[in-house]
């Protein structure tokens, strides 16, 4: 059962689910950025389409990927795309360069994209089983 929030029109798993109502588009997060930026903000997203159906929901300080919730958080920076996604066990390998636990059952990884080389089938790897394991497990 999803909830949509009265004041922003999103919807949400929970019922009075936190979050913010700003409302942002993509195209905000990408402006004044370099090239290199949103050559692999484009190439993750054409990546991303092939795992199935996604939302794309743009807040104030990133761009959430939701499948069933949200699996991926892309934040593009003036050279770089910072992203986040949870796996359900630690992942030392690049393009990690950082995760963290947070619950019993999920981390949380750390990756940079400098540019289109960087999606690449190792990354987009780690991202498919982050993607169902938000699908399978919300």
């Amino acid at each position: 059962m999803t909830w949509i929030c009265p004041n922003c029109k999103k919807e949400f798993r929970n019922k009075n689910q936190a979050h913010s109502c700003a409302r942002v588009e993509v195209e905000a997060h990408l402006l004044n950025k370099s090239p290199q930026v949103r050559a692999a903000f484009d190439k993750l997203m054409k990546e991303l389409r092939k795992f199935g159906e996604i939302t794309l929901n743009p807040v104030k300080t990133s761009i959430q990927v939701k499948a069933v919730s949200t699996f991926l958080s892309i934040r593009p920076k003036k050279t770089k795309i910072e992203i986040e996604f949870q796996l359900g066990s630690e992942v030392n390998a690049t393009p990690v360069y950082k995760n963290f636990r947070i619950s019993r059952n999920r981390v949380l990884h750390f990756a940079v994209l400098n540019g289109p080389e960087d999606v690449n089938a190792s990354l987009m790897s780690l991202l498919r089983k982050s993607y169902d394991l938000i699908k399978d497990n919300p």
